[in-house]
């Protein structure tokens, strides 16, 4: 089992995910082939939903809450 195929067992969890920088909190929607999909909480005037797309090489750890 891979990075990528363990993260997926986890599609609709609440992870946190650390890249350089940034540390982004939210639900793991989806685990393609060179990235990650998650859903943020929405900034304080920005829209209601926002999702961050991630992609592998910039990950530093992902933390399943």
């Amino acid at each position: 089992m891979n990075f990528k195929q363990m993260l997926s067992a986890f599609i609709g969890s609440e992870v946190e995910v650390l890249v350089p920088g940034e540390l982004f909190t939210g639900e793991l929607l989806a685990v393609t082939g060179s990235r990650i999909t998650i859903k943020v909480a929405p900034v304080i005037y920005g829209p209601p939903g926002d999702e961050a797309v991630i992609p592998f090489r910039s990950i530093q750890f992902v933390r399943v809450v």
